[in-house]
């Protein structure tokens, strides 16, 4: 035991301190855990569990649950976002022909409005010859 108790005091040098004003620090960007990573720490868990001590049935299946309905929410939420981008490309069928104002790098662009385009779960619209990320609109009018 007396391996694990230092005799000495943990002196500042030992830790590393972080300025709480320090605009540069950005932590790591986590990704979510997915099935197979929840499935891998139910593994461990189970694997690692004391065997005379087993997890308690109502535990797992309150997991098991809780990891089920969160992925039904991620699901839920994906289509969602692919509906809004669906709709908002079927809406802006209706800005072909049109005068449109955007604001592009702080200056308003404004020109005839040539094409619609749904790419990659965005909606760009073609004005005067130029591709514009459909956000950008703020203003429609007849010509």
């Amino acid at each position: 035991m007396s391996d694990l108790i230092s005799s000495q005091p943990p002196q500042a040098s030992d830790f590393t301190f972080l300025d709480p004003n320090d605009r540069t620090f950005t932590p790591a960007e986590q990704e979510p855990l997915g099935q197979a990573e929840f499935f891998k720490l139910l593994t461990t868990q189970l694997a690692s569990q004391d065997p005379l001590e087993p997890m308690d049935d109502t535990a797992f299946i309150a997991q098991m649950a809780n990891f089920s309905e969160l992925e039904m929410m991620s699901s839920l939420n994906d289509n969602f976002s692919e509906f809004t981008s669906l709709q908002q490309f079927q809406a802006s069928q209706g800005y072909i022909g049109k005068k449109v104002t955007m604001l592009v790098d702080g200056a308003d662009v404004t020109g005839i409005a040539n094409g619609i385009e749904y790419r990659d779960g965005d909606t760009k619209i073609f004005v005067d010859g130029n591709e514009y990320d459909m956000s950008l609109v703020y203003k429609i009018e007849q010509p």
